[in-house]
């Protein structure tokens, strides 16, 4: 087997690091305009309202219409995808641990923060399924109500800056692209752990998936089929969480059964993610 190269695999996790920074970020990056420029450009172009909605009622169209706080489109997708991305950080970054602390307690670590991560993505993705489903629902129920339902929803959701989601994905997929670079520079023999490169493939479609779904439609539909790929990521991300606790789970239960068995210290074994036990062992050197 050849040498890991140590410093391409640190590359890559920071390769994935920064993805999931844009993803995070986007979320303040990424925003309509103030709700009364969104007015003023719905009477400007009334083509863009549907059929069966008279565009003279924009005239009489107020943000005092919607509450105090009309709010923006919510723009899920993006920073949902924050929960592969960091998911993906957890099984590399077990991958790089070795080389600071050596082989030893891996197998224990792992375990550890494989149950936590686990535990904390099942969490997360079902609350953010919940949410998304919640605006996807608010978001059909008020287009379809025409006329006055459907001029809420351009009014509120009809505006998506597809421009920074755009520049947002191509970051984070140049980033996750560089990942998997690395990781094959690292040790080629990455490429034979089916588990690890199905994740890294996973993540990169669900990436691919929303800036698909930010594109098939009209500007004024883009924050349902946002809502849409938010679900859609959310419930992967879930999935994904849980198998990275039942892997967690297992790997913990072996070292307890190490441990009864008078077997001494852990032994040392791959350095490995429970759900990536096929990953090469990290060697000294840089490569």
């Amino acid at each position: 087997m050849k040498e890991l190269r140590a410093w391409a695999l640190w590359v890559a996790v920071a390769a994935i690091v920064l993805a999931l920074l844009v993803c995070i970020g986007s979320g303040f990056i990424i925003s309509p305009p103030p709700f009364e420029e969104r007015i003023q450009s719905l009477r400007e172009d009334p083509s863009s309202v549907p059929q069966g909605v008279d565009p003279t009622d924009l005239a009489d169209l107020d943000s005092g219409d919607f509450g105090e706080d009309v709010g923006d489109p919510p723009g899920l997708a993006i920073p949902y995808l924050a929960l592969p991305n960091g998911l993906l950080l957890v099984i590399v970054g077990l991958m790089a641990l070795p080389l600071l602390i050596g082989n030893r307690m891996i197998p224990l670590i792992g375990g550890i923060l494989s149950v936590l991560g686990g535990l904390v993505a099942v969490i997360a993705g079902i609350v953010m399924a919940i949410i998304a489903f919640v605006a996807l629902t608010i978001m059909v129920s008020l287009f379809l109500a025409a006329p006055f339902g459907t001029l809420a929803y351009l009014a509120i959701f009809g505006f998506f800056d597809t421009g920074a989601s755009a520049v947002m994905l191509g970051l984070i997929i140049f980033f996750q692209l560089a990942a998997i670079v690395f990781l094959i520079v690292a040790q080629q023999s990455m490429l034979g752990n089916k588990r690890l490169v199905f994740w890294l493939l996973l993540t990169v479609l669900l990436t691919f998936l929303t800036m698909i779904l930010h594109s098939i439609v009209p500007v004024i539909l883009v924050s349902i089929t946002d809502a849409l790929g938010a679900i859609i990521i959310a419930i992967v991300g879930a999935i994904w969480g849980l198998l990275m606790l039942i892997g967690g789970i297992i790997s913990l239960i072996k070292q307890l059964n190490l441990g009864r068995q008078g077997g001494g210290p852990l032994r040392e074994r791959e350095a490995s993610n429970p759900l990536t036990s096929r990953n090469p062992t990290p060697t000294s050197g840089s490569g």
